[in-house]
């Protein structure tokens, strides 16, 4: 064959193909976001105290921590402790089953009166979440499923 009548039929299926009109399609996408599991947190008491050996006092904490999602959860609490002159920190993980109410106590690592916050970070869950997205596609797209019944 002659290269330029090869070259001539390259170009005419070449023109064919860029003139198709373009189909707008809508689809279905499918994105998983995490979310943060549901829960409710009430300071009860806040008192000095004297652990053992009984040295010195310091801060105890009690927060009341309902995990109003329907799933069970680990939650992390993450505690800082200031007494004025120095800072620290605790962490407590706790499992909550779901609907309940769970009493944590906590005694700071610092002697004297010390502020307490309180920081919950609570376990997260993957949602799907779908949306709807229009594409624009040439009429080739649908044609080649077609090719599998014909071969």
């Amino acid at each position: 064959m002659d290269p330029r009548i090869g070259g001539a039929i390259g170009l005419v299926v070449v023109l064919i193909i860029l003139s198709t009109p373009l189909i707008p399609i809508q689809e279905v996408v499918t994105h998983y976001t995490p979310e943060p599991y549901s829960f409710e947190q009430e300071l009860v008491r806040e008192k000095q105290v004297r652990p053992f050996p009984w040295f010195w006092e310091v801060t105890q904490t009690q927060h009341l921590i309902k995990n109003t999602d329907s799933d069970d959860g680990t939650f992390a609490l993450n505690y800082l402790f200031d007494n004025g002159s120095e800072s620290k920190t605790k962490t407590k993980k706790v499992k909550i089953l779901a609907g309940e109410k769970k009493s944590v106590t906590i005694d700071s690592p610092l002697s004297g009166k010390s502020t307490v916050s309180l920081n919950i970070v609570p376990p997260y869950r993957s949602v799907a979440q779908q949306e709807i997205i229009t594409k624009n596609v040439s009429a080739w797209h649908f044609i080649n499923p077609l090719k599998l019944f014909f071969k």
